[in-house]
């Protein structure tokens, strides 16, 4: 004789399950069109934004969220519990500070040059003897230092555009898209040019180590579920990115 097993049984074990809801500390910075905040109305916006909040919806959590420089941010999601921030590459030196949702989505990354530049780049290696623009903490900026390029760090990306256009710098390292938004946001989009790609990444959401493990897992198993049930691609239609 068979036994009926009701499929709640069974579905059970099939999706990580939490104990409890909790109230997530979200961080982010100023990296439009991924995250931001939009100046009229004082909201956070953006691409991961929308995703990060589906994620978080679904999985029964609440959240607040927040801006904030990327020193502070990183400080915050390694001492506070509940705490996330989100996107950003994940590198060896963080790998083992925090646990991980992602991959989120991609970023092209480039080398952005003033519109009257003649020199052509074939390859990031062609522009190694000239300076770049980066930010203080970025992670891109500090492992092309290590390797020998010359970075040029300001306090905060949003120098870089104005640096560039005013001859300061030769070329500005910054994701493509995010890139372009403060340029235009400055009155220099019309001045700059990407000169190179320099490579794909991509963006996660780091959370405080000591966050729970099946949380994460969900996380992990609802981004993937956004993928490929089409809100993401909603989403980033929403933000002119498809």
């Amino acid at each position: 004789m068979k036994l009926f097993v009701p499929c709640f049984v069974f579905c059970l074990t099939l999706t990580p399950q939490l104990s409890h809801a909790e109230t997530i500390k979200l961080l982010i910075q100023e990296y439009a069109p991924f995250t931001h905040t939009d100046p009229k109305t004082g909201e956070i916006q953006g691409i991961l934004t929308e995703k990060i909040q589906e994620i978080l919806k679904r999985a029964g959590d609440t959240s607040t969220i927040s801006s904030t420089s990327l020193a502070r941010g990183l400080n915050s999601t390694l001492n506070e519990d509940n705490t996330c921030l989100f996107g950003f590459r994940r590198t060896v030196d963080r790998e083992n500070l925090y646990k991980w949702v992602g991959p989120l989505t991609n970023d092209t990354w480039v080398l952005y040059a003033r519109k009257t530049d003649t020199r052509v780049l074939k390859t990031l290696e062609d522009a190694k003897p000239y300076s770049i623009g980066s930010y203080k903490n970025a992670a891109t900026g500090i492992q092309l230092s290590e390797q020998g390029y010359k970075i040029e760090f300001s306090n905060q990306d949003e120098d870089n555009p104005r640096l560039l256009v005013n001859n300061r710098l030769n070329y500005w390292i910054v994701s493509e898209s995010h890139g372009m938004v403060l340029a235009q946001q400055q009155g220099f989009g019309n001045d700059i040019v990407r000169a190179v790609k320099y490579k794909t990444m991509e963006l996660n959401m780091l959370c405080n180590s000591r966050m729970d493990k099946q949380r994460i897992e969900l996380y992990n198993k609802l981004n993937k579920e956004l993928d490929n049930d089409g809100t993401m691609e909603k989403i980033m239609r929403k933000y002119g990115l498809k």
